[in-house]
């Protein structure tokens, strides 16, 4: 609020969206603490028990890679919308062996754009 205690309308707006991506996301962000992952190039994880929360800032050109989690996640879907995203192995999985990698729609090569360019919200159940 300005010293009248007025709230411009320029804050409304951002307080607006804001409140439209928490309906959508807040999952990610209630009841979740900092997680034990180390922060990934492309964001940062919350988790909460065995759910991992991926925060999304920067899409990739093709698979998503999630370092250090292979073998370690059971189902792995968009927050905002409840939809699977499938796990795959792209080409140079070799090379990764400790990571996981997800994407975002097809082709499998095409991750960008994200679903939601502010914060894309992925929850990763963990086994």
């Amino acid at each position: 609020p300005d010293a009248r205690g007025c709230i411009p309308d320029e804050s409304i707006a951002i307080l607006a969206q804001i409140g439209r991506w928490m309906k959508k996301n807040g999952k990610g962000i209630y009841n979740c603490g900092k997680s034990d992952f180390p922060k990934p190039e492309w964001g940062y994880y919350t988790q909460n028990g065995n759910k991992l929360y991926a925060h999304v800032f920067e899409g990739s050109i093709g698979p998503l890679r999630l370092p250090g989690l292979n073998g370690k996640i059971r189902k792995a879907r968009l927050v905002s919308d409840g939809s699977e995203l499938k796990l795959i192995k792209p080409w140079n999985v070799s090379e990764n062996t400790s990571d996981a990698f997800i994407n975002f729609g097809t082709p499998e090569s095409a991750t960008f754009p994200l679903p939601d360019e502010t914060d894309t919200v992925v929850e990763l159940e963990l086994v």
